[in-house]
């Protein structure tokens, strides 16, 4: 629908906002799941006022577009607000919506109803179609992108500030690797932070670590480390709470590759005994991720490693080539064949895969 940075963010959505410009449709797109949470949280604020609670009750609609019809959509769209000024109709993963139904929707675009803000959210749109480019011409769109490496770090310390935290670089970099990039996992472990270090107390990167034990283990980091095991079970359990906590299912595929291919930088540098105070640097890690992937290079044989990498393409193979619902089967299957193999190696051997 969009290249990568069009449309605005959603802190300038909530500038529109609080001006009392509510636009009657907004276009909510992107990947990072967390971002397009708030922007709708934020219209539905706007748009039924402060007493959202009991609005919501008479003047909200959610529908989602693989369980509903354009018939549905139009009909809530033209029903007037009951004792409010405004309704509000949130259709989720709009791009699930069938290309026909879609293109009923096209008049409506062209008309919409003055009393009633309509909220189009998804992770992606087929910007092919002739519904999701009028649309675009429209709409107020808000880009819902997965933040660059920089902007991450900004989001952090924004989202700290709020909270009354001070982090400093190592806990900012520590919280990063331990989410793996998950903006709503950042938010939940800062949240703790908060709970958990003193008022005005700058937070370190042993804080980070502290807080996340106390978490029942959903995290991308938990599954690196029962990967790191070999334990089918536990990393079977971790994915699924991954998986059911919003993280997309190829952007989880790209870090386990990423994670593996530092597994493998370590298994090298070991092989040329390098002492591990020199790992991070020639790794290219945080200090704090030495001793794991150290650990994790001394269980998985050479082979397993080598054929770890047909694994993670056979693996894309299937993400970008199987239907809705076919993901988490994947996923599954990836992470038994990652823990199944060879005994593990006390000393790994010096020699690599074609990378």
């Amino acid at each position: 629908m969009k290249p990568k940075g069009a449309g605005i963010g959603v802190p300038e959505l909530g500038r529109q906002l609080a001006s009392g410009a509510i636009a009657p449709i907004y276009a909510v797109v992107g990947e990072e799941a967390f971002l397009r949470d708030a922007a709708v949280a934020t219209i539905r604020e706007a748009a039924l006022g402060h007493d959202e609670a009991s609005a919501g009750a008479f003047n909200s609609d959610l529908v989602y577009g693989d369980e509903t019809d354009a018939r549905e959509i139009l009909s809530l769209c033209e029903t007037f607000p009951v004792f409010a000024a405004r309704r509000l109709v949130v259709v989720r993963d709009i791009g699930a919506l069938r290309a026909r139904e879609a293109e009923r929707l096209l008049p409506y675009l062209e008309a919409p109803v003055e009393t009633t803000c309509l909220v189009l959210t998804g992770e992606k749109v087929d910007g092919r179609l002739r519904f999701f480019q009028a649309l675009k011409a429209v709409a107020v769109t808000v880009d819902c992108s997965m933040l660059d490496t920089r902007a991450v770090a900004a989001w952090i310390q924004e989202q700290a500030g709020t909270l009354g935290l001070r982090l400093d670089e190592a806990a900012r970099d520590a919280l990063q690797e331990a989410s793996a990039g998950n903006l709503g996992v950042m938010r939940r472990e800062l949240e703790k932070l908060a709970a958990y270090v003193a008022p005005n107390t700058a937070v370190t990167a042993a804080d980070v670590e502290a807080v996340r034990g106390r978490d029942a283990g959903g995290t991308v980091w938990d599954l690196l480390g029962a990967l790191g095991r070999k334990d089918r079970g536990d990393a079977l359990r971790v994915l699924a709470k991954v998986l059911d906590a919003g993280e997309p299912p190829l952007r989880l595929l790209g870090l386990l590759a990423s994670h593996w291919r530092q597994v493998w930088k370590a298994r090298e540098q070991l092989a040329r005994r390098m002492p591990e105070a020199g790992l991070a640097r020639a790794i290219g890690v945080p200090p704090f991720r030495v001793r794991g992937l150290v650990e994790q290079a001394r269980v998985y044989s050479e082979g397993e490693l080598a054929r770890s990498f047909d694994l993670f393409r056979n693996a894309d193979s299937r993400l970008k080539g199987g239907g809705r619902g076919t993901e988490r089967q994947a996923l599954e299957a990836l992470i038994l064949a990652l823990c199944r193999g060879e005994r593990p190696l006390t000393a790994p051997r010096a020699s690599a895969p074609a990378r």
